[in-house]
């Protein structure tokens, strides 16, 4: 079935008989942004960084959507999350030669 962005939820939301619909494309995601036809995102943080991939609900060139945090005091208000990479850093130290050197 091939149809608009705007018809397949339509079509979602009257399978879905009163439950949630959920989007699990970040280019869909963001058509329907701009549609207007998302009222709630949620965002799964992961502590992984990954190489490559589609940034997600990227639009260049758009205009920013701000998105308001539920549940929290102020909903608009920055969230930051810290996370340590698992793998043991690698210190450098001085030689006896005042060269520098892993301590691996």
């Amino acid at each position: 079935m091939n149809c608009d962005p705007a018809d397949a939820v339509r079509i979602g939301l009257k399978a879905a008989d009163g439950k949630n619909l959920e989007v699990l494309s970040p280019t869909i995601g963001r058509q329907l942004l701009d549609l207007g036809l998302i009222d709630e995102i949620d965002l799964h943080i992961m502590p992984v960084i990954l190489g490559q991939g589609i940034r997600l609900y990227d639009n260049p060139g758009s205009e920013p959507i701000n998105l308001h945090h539920i549940g929290q005091n102020d909903p608009t208000a920055t969230i930051n999350v810290r996370y340590r990479p698992t793998t043991t850093a690698k210190i450098p130290t001085r030689t006896g030669a005042g060269q520098l050197s892993d301590s691996s």
